[in-house]
């Protein structure tokens, strides 16, 4: 059972023991922050208005879902499982309750990381065991040892480097700090070794660090060969293996913690400068001045600044190349800008970001970022790490495989408070390709801008979460042409260029590889805001989205939020994938400001579960055709209202507790296709819908509806006082 293994059990904590402490006297082992408490889970309990609806829908709680025979049958085709496919997967996507348990124990698990005296470390450990790779071992202990030993140690590991005697140079408390940093610099250096010798039947580390985000974002590469079967089984063994990119949660883990664990900030303001070179990056402590970090400064292991105002041209935590497994930036206050040199290009625009040096190039009629180069927190086949700490309102500006992306390796962004700007065009902002990657902002009232694959995307293999721990934070994943913005990425579904596809704010994405009958499950997608009045804008495949057993989570805990998107979005799936939106307390707004098309608000197609459960609130919606707890092609929808005094819209009569059946699918009866609509707490609604002589919805009553009227619909509908379940 379970994601975190995630989400439904507690991460391990991994406390040390007595025979794990070191020598410090007096000094307290080191222990991961403990999480958040199982949450129980009443799959099965009473739930009279749900009982209502699926007897409207002419269906019981044992039919309502997906039969594993359906899946056994599927995978037989090739289109399901394979090895790829995350080990929570089916338990979530085949019984609605336990995915609403699964939901709630996500935004439970994220709170929790988001308040605990080290979130970053807390939150990779919640990636790590969703990965099914809880991090067996102890975070790095505070040791009397010194940073000259330290150092020793980290240039045998990088295979050369300056003279550890070197540390004589820097003030006697800075270097103690520095000596569990540096020790987990050498675990992820030593783990990165190990991996090479393991994925030596696989390729070079040079083709795995320069390819691996190809999947996804063209001119980059692809890794491996989904043609060739043999490639796929050779990728495949170690990928999933002790020695793959999993082996890098742990070191990564044990990073973040040295340095949360640091008390870092006692240095800043200080005028130390102090530069170890060694063979896998240097080690550069910057004075707290207003500095610039020139891009040509070579690969860097770890960057201190002690403050200032300060660009950051460089990677700012980001793998330079295949010899520098390892790059940590760390920020310790001041207004910082980080950025890239722009570089122009003839087909750049006012509403796009400046191209850099790889200038753009075309796809499907339009010209998004060629962009080849990690920053800001970018871990490609190592770890990359960009820590702003101190507070600051900060700029983040890139392109791509950026700000907390993950390509075969752990990419991690956090910023500990301000009112901060984030900005890229795509695979960014906690977003991965066969990795895991984490961007985490501590609070503030924060943007956060991008095109696509990016605001919580994960491809498969990976696994992609922004945390936003409280402000007022507005998020905006590009929609296009026709809703205010710019179209780059061609959506099948608005073929005319007026949206974007997006993949954004909380998607899961997967290879569907028709041409080559070829099929890989897809990754896992979360945006987690604790609090705040948030905003979020989207176009194609968006907020709580799902393709091709991908998971998409948007879990929002309190505030009075607004959602807009154009299409598949609001816990909206398609082909055998999950999507759950989970918004708590506040009054909310959906689609008041776009007129959205299809599949949203609760709605599953092709053996898909969509589900969107609200808590609390005054809540305002308004939706279009296959929305509101829909289904079509053997999809299952849940839409949940557990309480508050809410007003609908429904443009379209083809929605509300719909089970449908189109035409793409008529002749497929044996699998139900079933939607479920809940509206709980007796409080009085109001309803805005369209003139149709087969229902109106009304307070306490029921109101579902087979489309096509055949035996596979089932659509069931209930407004009433009674208690909902999930």
């Amino acid at each position: 059972m379970s994601l975190f293994f995630f989400l439904a059990c507690p991460v391990p904590t991994d406390t040390a023991t007595e025979d794990s402490a070191t020598d410090t006297v007096g000094v307290e082992p080191a222990v991961w922050d403990a999480p958040a408490a199982t949450l129980p889970c009443n799959e099965g309990a009473d739930a009279p208005l749900y009982d209502l609806a699926l007897a409207d829908a002419e269906i019981s709680r044992e039919e309502m879902g997906f039969d594993e025979s359906i899946w056994t049958s599927l995978a037989r085709a090739g289109y399901v499982r394979g090895p790829f496919q995350w080990p929570y997967f089916e338990a979530v996507h085949h019984e609605p309750e336990h995915a609403a348990c699964f939901v709630r124990q996500h935004a439970a698990d994220l709170d929790a990381a988001g308040l605990a005296a080290n979130p970053v470390s807390t939150a990779l450990g919640a990636l790590a065991t969703t990965a099914g790779f809880p991090t067996d071992g102890d975070p790095i202990q505070p040791s009397d040892d010194t940073l000259a030993n330290a150092l020793d140690d980290l240039v045998e590991a990088a295979g050369g480097g300056d003279d550890p005697a070197a540390a004589e140079a820097l003030p006697a408390e800075l270097a103690a700090a520095l000596v569990p940093i540096v020790r987990a610099l050498q675990a992820g250096i030593d783990t990165r070794h190990q991996m090479d010798e393991a994925s030596a039947a696989v390729t070079k580390p040079q083709r795995l660090f320069r390819d691996g985000a190809g999947m996804v974002l063209s001119a980059v590469g692809y890794q491996p060969n989904f043609t060739s079967a043999d490639d796929v089984a050779v990728y495949s063994e170690w990928f999933t293996s002790d020695l793959g990119p999993r082996a890098l949660l742990l070191p990564a883990r044990q990073l973040a913690h040295a340095i949360e664990s640091a008390d870092l900030g006692r240095f800043a303001g200080t005028d130390t400068s102090w530069t170890f070179a060694t063979d896998a990056g240097a080690i550069v402590v910057y004075p707290a001045t207003d500095d610039v970090h020139d891009a040509e400064a070579g690969a860097v292991l770890l960057a201190l600044d002690l403050g200032g105002n300060d660009t950051w041209l460089d990677g700012a935590g980001a793998n330079a190349n295949e010899d520098n497994p390892v790059s940590v930036s760390v920020d310790l206050g001041g207004d910082d800008t980080y950025g890239y040199t722009p570089v122009a290009d003839d087909h750049d625009a006012e509403a796009l970001l400046p191209s850099d040096a790889a200038g753009r190039e075309p796809a499907s009629g339009y010209w998004p970022s060629a962009s080849t180069t990690g920053r800001q927190g970018s871990g490609r086949y190592g770890i990359g790490m960009a820590i702003d700490l101190g507070g600051g309102n900060d700029t983040w500006a890139s392109l791509r495989l950026s700000q907390g992306f993950g390509a075969l390796g752990v990419g991690v962004l956090a910023d500990d408070a301000g009112d901060d700007t984030y900005a890229a065009e795509a695979g960014a902002q906690g977003s991965s390709v066969f990795g895991y990657g984490l961007l985490l902002d501590g609070g503030g009232n924060d943007t956060y801008r991008s095109w696509a694959y990016s605001q919580g995307f994960g491809y498969t293999g990976g696994i992609g979460l922004l945390l936003d721990v409280a402000g007022d934070d507005r998020y905006v994943a590009d929609p296009g042409n026709a809703f205010g913005g710019a179209t780059l990425y061609y959506s099948p579904q608005l073929p005319g260029g007026e949206g974007n596809s997006s993949f954004c704010q909380g998607a899961g994405f997967g290879f569907r590889g028709d041409s080559w009958s070829a099929w890989f499950s897809g990754g896992v997608g979360s945006l987690h805001d604790s609090a705040g009045n948030d905003s979020y804008v989207a176009g194609v495949f968006s907020q709580a989205t799902g393709y091709w057993e991908g998971t998409g989570l948007l879990t929002d805990s309190a505030g009075n939020d607004t959602y807009d998107a154009l299409y598949y979005m609001q816990g909206g799936a398609a082909h055998f994938a999950s999507a759950i939106l989970l918004d708590g307390a506040g009054d909310d707004q959906y689609s008041q400001t776009f007129d959205s098309y299809y599949m949203h608000t609760g709605a599953g197609h092709d053996f898909s579960l969509g589900m969107f459960l609200e808590d609390a609130g005054d809540d305002v919606y308004a939706y279009n055709g296959l929305a509101a707890g829909a289904s079509n092609c053997q999809g299952v929808g849940v839409f949940v209202d557990r309480d508050g005094t809410d007003d609908y819209t429904a443009r379209s009569t083809y929605s509300t507790g719909l089970g449908n059946h189109s035409t793409e699918c008529e002749t497929r009866t044996s699998t139900p296709s079933i939607g479920i609509f809940l509206d709980a707490g007796g409080d009085p609604d109001t309803w805005t819908w369209p003139e149709d002589d087969r229902r109106t919805p009304a307070n306490d009553s029921v109101f579902g509806v087979e489309w096509n009227s055949t035996s596979d619909e089932h659509g069931g509908a209930a407004d009433g006082a009674a208690g909902a379940g999930f």
